[in-house]
């Protein structure tokens, strides 16, 4: 008998089940690695605008289950689902995942292993490198006015203020509960940033493994990756995460950050409409 380790979210948006990176990885990860499955829960939480159909999947995943949200609560509502799904069932890990997020099986491997010992009480995520084009991207070490990248080299338990993406990271349960749940006001953008800061400012820690995967960012080819809808609303929650955590530089630091990016955007990506949304939120 296989008791559930862990409990995973994959919310999708406008994307099959077969198409999507993150439940065809995990797939091939179960069954390179057997019992692997057995220890896992898996929410799919769909917030198109229509159901899709769900395939056979021939895993014998610990639960397996479906969750269509027509309305589109965005990620909070679908993690605060998973949150409760996770505590009915005393599992004590929460793994995020991105439709477009690729696991490895040397990640199970690194998660399995660290959840065993089991980590120190305040471990509250234990989460991989994120990589792109090279470089690391995430977890970053939060500075006073900017962040810097973690070595690639680096693995361990931080003592320094770190953030991170929400792909691959895993949260523990317990930690996530005591500040109250994913904040809806955070309901997309910026949901992983004001978490780790909140998990962080009550005396967390995040351990970081010594695992990369690959990660595609959306704001590093903003016309292909993101609309402009979805870049406004990203820059509505940059403000609102500045002047609750008053980090970077606080508020004025952040005005002539935006400034710079503006020039960024109009003159080397050649995204005026984005550069423009980007000014009008200086004076926000």
């Amino acid at each position: 008998m296989y008791e559930i380790q862990i409990a995973c979210v994959i919310v999708l948006y406008k994307n099959a089940l077969t198409e999507a990176k993150a439940i065809q990885s995990l797939i091939d990860c179960c069954t390179e690695q057997t019992g692997l499955a057995k220890q896992l829960s898996v929410l799919i939480y769909d917030n198109s605008p229509s159901a899709h159909e769900v395939p056979l999947i021939d895993i014998p995943f610990g639960v397996m289950e479906y969750h269509h949200d027509a309305q589109n609560g965005g990620l909070a509502k679908a993690y605060n689902y998973a949150l409760e799904g996770a505590l009915g069932r005393n599992t004590e890990w929460l793994l995020i995942l991105d439709q477009d997020t690729v696991v490895t099986a040397s990640l199970f491997t690194a998660l399995a292993r660290e959840i065993a010992v089991p980590p120190p009480a305040n471990v509250i995520a234990i989460v991989p490198k994120l990589a792109q084009n090279g470089m690391v991207i995430s977890p970053q070490i939060v500075g006073q006015l900017r962040n810097d990248s973690v070595s690639a080299r680096w693995a361990g338990i931080s003592e320094k203020h770190l953030t991170a993406l929400n792909s691959a990271a895993c949260l523990r349960v317990s930690a996530v509960v005591g500040i109250g749940g994913f904040p809806q006001e955070y309901w997309l953008d910026y949901l992983d940033h004001i978490m780790f800061h909140r998990l962080q400012a009550v005396g967390g820690r995040l351990m970081v493994l010594d695992i990369t995967l690959q990660h595609r960012l959306s704001l590093l080819n903003l016309e292909d990756e993101m609309t402009i809808e979805r870049y406004i609303n990203m820059l509505a929650s940059e403000w609102k995460f500045i002047r609750e955590t008053s980090s970077a530089g606080g508020s004025l630091v952040h005005r002539l950050r935006l400034l710079k990016r503006a020039f960024t955007l109009y003159t080397e990506l050649n995204t005026p409409g984005y550069a423009l949304k980007t000014l009008r939120a200086v004076i926000d």
